[in-house]
């Protein structure tokens, strides 16, 4: 045994030796640390680990990590294959249809939730909420029947009554986040006010019916000019995130977006309305927001929300939203795959479900709001990574469609899918995500806000309309990057 007593200790001071090499620690980035958990720089080298301070930290990189370890890295590499079946989306748009017209009162209710632990009631209709549902109905549909055009109608009457509603918290009617159902009074309790991407997200939408149906052409301008007069008036004052948590001036959600609500309503004032005083006054406010958006983007591409929230997956739901199809932040852009690469780095080191799916071979990421997010946990949320699936679709689209990517973006989404950049593998990719989320749907299509980071376990909101609704939408994008590329896939 004497030999390998011997062979042991030669291991063993090789390791020692390895430990204790300076280039060892250099050679691990800040994205692939794993926490060794001591908070000092004695106790660090104690246990011979790499001690190398990071300032500033917003990513809260370890200081003291392993040399000998690095974070798994998420691949998207995967072959298409159909995430959900045409039966279970049947299911998932009847549980979306539940949330509309909630009572009769043309309001859009966030969850049919009362009791949702630390977020409390979802049981409101939130204006923001209320808005992109709407405008996802009208888009995954599979015709416009009487059924939708109903639901319409009574959103357009809510929208109409709630113009006129009087506001109890000293701001503009406009910039109340929520209101009460059935009745429609504004919330009257503490609430992060004002929130200024509702007006803009809900032109969007009655502009998009007004087309579907002409008809109600004059009644959606008379909203129309009211929002979109707001947004101008208001549209770099200070107002809340997608998350009703922190205030700022310029997010990029509420800008892009805005973008897209003033560019058409200047044709919806001009070729309905013929008010070409707002049509250009719309314009004009649109082009400068389009010039402040490329101060949100970093030197390496990456586009943040803020610069009190700067890794947030919101950017990601603005890019599908706000997109125009003129080349300002286009899915297979620069900007667009360094960001969707970034985020998809941070969650991915960030939740044990996403290490647990590398350790088992198995494809996806599934994403959250932003980096240190601590509600309910901080986990990943069903909306977004949905969300996510949609823009790789998207580009699957794109690329499908002749437009590719430059050599040092393509390089970088190349690494995410661990494949060459096609169509095929972009699909395959969005695939991936729905399909490492759909692993933990164990109430058959009954979606919750959140999945656990660690268990998996469906978490906070029930039934959250803003899930299906992009569900619906990711699937939509699904196939039409299935058409673009004459694809047959099959379960």
């Amino acid at each position: 045994m004497a030999w390998l007593w011997w062979f042991l200790g030669v291991c063993y001071a090789a390791y020692a030796v390895a430990l204790d090499d300076p280039s060892q620690c250099s050679k691990i980035s800040e994205e692939e640390r794993v926490d060794c958990l001591k908070s000092d720089q004695g106790s660090c080298t104690a246990a011979r680990c790499c001690w190398s301070p990071v300032s500033p930290n917003p990513d809260n990189s370890p200081w003291c990590f392993y040399s000998d370890r690095k974070v798994a890295q998420c691949t998207l590499g995967a072959d298409p294959k159909q995430p959900f079946s045409d039966s279970e989306m049947a299911e998932v748009m009847q549980h979306f249809e539940a949330n509309l017209d909630v009572q009769g009162s043309g309001m859009v209710v966030a969850a049919p939730d009362h009791n949702t632990g630390p977020g409390g009631d979802y049981y409101y209709a939130w204006m923001r909420d209320g808005a992109l549902s709407m405008h996802a109905y009208l888009q995954t549909s599979a015709q416009f029947s009487a059924e939708v055009e109903k639901k319409f109608d009574s959103w357009l009457s809510w929208a109409e009554r709630s113009q006129n509603e009087a506001s109890p918290n000293g701001i503009s009617i406009l910039a109340e986040p929520k209101f009460l159902i059935p009745g429609g009074e504004p919330f009257p309790g503490g609430w992060c006010r004002p929130q200024t991407d509702g007006p803009g997200l809900r032109s969007i939408t009655l502009m998009a019916y007004a087309k579907a149906k002409q008809s109600i052409a004059q009644r959606a301008w008379a909203l129309v000019k009211q929002d979109l007069d707001y947004v101008v008036a208001n549209h770099s004052s200070i107002g809340c995130d997608l998350w009703e948590e922190v205030q700022s001036e310029d997010f990029f959600w509420n800008h892009y977006t805005m973008r897209k609500a003033l560019l058409q309503g200047s044709e919806f004032a001009s070729t309905v309305a013929g008010d070409t005083q707002r049509a250009a006054q719309y314009e004009q406010v649109a082009k400068t927001l389009t010039d402040s958006l490329s101060n949100h983007v970093k030197s390496d591409g990456f586009v943040f929300e803020s610069t009190n929230r700067e890794v947030d997956t919101a950017v990601i739901e603005a890019f599908n939203v706000g997109d125009m199809a003129d080349g300002i932040f286009a899915p297979l852009s620069k900007e667009v795959i360094s960001t969707l690469v970034g985020l998809s780095q941070s969650f991915c080191r960030d939740y044990k479900l996403n290490q647990d799916a590398v350790a088992a071979g198995t494809p996806g990421v599934l994403f959250g709001r932003y980096k240190g997010d601590g509600y309910d946990g901080g986990n990943p949320w069903v909306l977004l990574t949905a969300s996510a699936a949609n823009l790789l679709y998207r580009q699957a689209e794109s690329f499908a469609n002749g437009n590719k990517p430059s050599p040092e973006a393509s390089a970088q989404l190349a690494k995410l899918l661990g494949r060459e950049v096609s169509a095929n593998n972009l699909l395959g990719a969005g695939d991936a995500i729905l399909l490492l989320m759909r692993k933990y749907l164990t109430n058959g299509m009954h979606m919750n806000e959140q999945i656990d980071r660690d268990t998996g376990e469906l978490k906070s909101a029930k039934d959250l309309t803003w899930n299906y609704a992009n569900v619906l939408k990711a699937m939509k994008a699904r196939r039409a990057a299935e058409q673009a590329a004459n694809y047959t896939l099959y379960v």
